[in-house]
């Protein structure tokens, strides 16, 4: 259906026959050509020059002495980097991309007409099992894949289900998921009011939490600081705002269908 809207609108196959010569020549536009032109377009959208990695070509100023702290921790005490990792498959996003049970608070609004659009799992339809749903293996209940880390402080949310709305709550939950997860409040985590309508069972979770994490991690205040400030701004390529991102927003769409609104870009992106 979206081929045949493609090669429908004159518009788009003008601009498909600018980099594909046999569409400029009368051929169709063809899935290959669809998915390369979205590949290039996230392509564009790879923004990795944060001030680790300037630190890392020789600029040795790019990252404050907080950050320089705070990276020590992330590849040492704070054992981070075990499932951040940014070697071998990882390819420096900070993630191994393997699904792991990290102990994350059940977050399962209702289901129904102005509630919420999912039927979650479990007896009382108040949890999420994660890979289970894909594999139908029970040992992979509550396992979800590590998050890249780059970029990672203008998310509004944090974990799979946007448990929790601060850094440096989810850093903290790290550190000492038992706890964490044992006294989580979504009101005090600053869960907007449509999410936070039911907490499923923890105990479940924290059951088969992962190795990695089974023992807490005793770090000092201004070590905590220096954590969470290279996780914040150690990692944040300074192009990646919401000045910059808005621009790419366009103005209209050869097919002349609505755009989609971001709430936080100004309708004259320009401003």
């Amino acid at each position: 259906m979206v081929l045949q809207r493609l090669n429908s609108i004159p518009a788009y196959r003008k601009l498909f026959g600018r980099a594909f010569p046999e569409v400029a020549a009368g051929a169709p536009i063809d899935f290959s050509m669809f998915g390369r032109a979205i590949a290039e377009f996230e392509f564009a959208l790879t923004f990795a020059n944060a001030p680790i990695d300037q630190f890392a070509r020789g600029d040795l100023d790019a990252m404050t002495p907080a950050e320089k702290r705070g990276a020590l921790i992330f590849f040492g005490k704070g054992r981070c980097v075990e499932c951040h990792s940014v070697a071998g498959k990882a390819n420096e996003m900070f993630t191994d991309s393997q699904e792991r049970n990290i102990g994350v608070p059940q977050i399962a609004p209702f289901f129904g007409v102005g509630k919420g659009d999912t039927i979650f799992d479990g007896p009382n339809q108040d949890e999420d099992f994660g890979l289970e749903q894909i594999t139908n293996n029970p040992a992979d209940r509550y396992h979800f894949r590590t998050a890249p880390l780059r970029n990672l402080a203008i998310q509004p949310a944090f974990f799979h289900n946007g448990s929790f709305t601060r850094l440096e709550d989810a850093v903290r939950h790290h550190l000492n998921v038992f706890e964490s997860a044992r006294n989580y409040d979504p009101v005090r985590a600053g869960v907007e009011r449509d999410l936070r309508q039911r907490v499923g069972p923890i105990e479940p979770v924290l059951a088969t939490v992962d190795p990695i994490l089974a023992t807490p991690i005793n770090l000092t205040d201004a070590e905590f600081d220096d954590l969470t400030a290279f996780v914040r701004n150690g990692l944040q390529d300074k192009r990646v705002n919401k000045e910059n991102l808005c621009r790419l927003i366009p103005d209209s769409v050869p097919s002349g269908r609505p755009l989609l609104k971001f709430v936080n870009c100004p309708k004259d992106k320009d401003k």
